[in-house]
């Protein structure tokens, strides 16, 4: 299993365990933001996810899957749990699509992810569902970050209720 490269960078942020929709894909190097299914199933956030609900961290091991990139769930919904941090001052480090520069705090920001494993990124360029909103340069929070990590907070404004 990869070491956790993006993720929480708040410590003690605020959540709980959830159950998790039918086969979703959590990155190992990162976990991933969530919006809850109409179950009240973690999800994984896409492209045009309006609305997020927080921030799931990977489990360890593979789950259903048989990569060690990433933790699969069940192909059963609800079968599986994951811990999911709801914490609206919680931070989180992400690969953005640019260079992220001091000037782009407070910036709305997109997810761009999709359900196959791989780490979902901040649209640092184009925003149109600002569900993330721009903190600052990654360097200046974490040691060996790189200019393309983004520190984000999730838009309260874009907050969906629980399920």
């Amino acid at each position: 299993m990869a070491s956790l490269k993006y993720g929480c960078i708040t410590p003690n942020a605020k959540g709980r365990t959830y159950p998790v929709a039918a086969s979703q894909y959590f990155p190992h190097a990162s976990g991933g933001f969530v919006y809850l299914d109409g179950s009240g199933h973690a999800t994984m956030a896409l492209t045009a996810t309006a609305t997020l609900f927080g921030y799931a961290e990977a489990p360890a091991g593979r789950g259903a899957g048989s990569s060690d990139s990433w933790w699969l769930s069940s192909a059963t919904a609800g079968a599986d749990k994951v811990h999911v941090i709801t914490d609206l001052s919680a931070m989180f480090c992400v690969p953005a699509t640019t260079t992220v520069t001091a000037a782009m705090a407070g910036n709305a920001a997109d997810i761009i992810g999709v359900n196959d494993g791989t780490v979902q990124q901040a649209d640092t360029d184009t925003s149109t569902t600002d569900v993330l909103l721009v903190q600052g340069v990654a360097t200046d929070f974490i040691s060996g970050a790189a200019a393309t990590d983004a520190i984000v907070k999730i838009n309260p404004a874009k907050i969906q209720a629980d399920t």
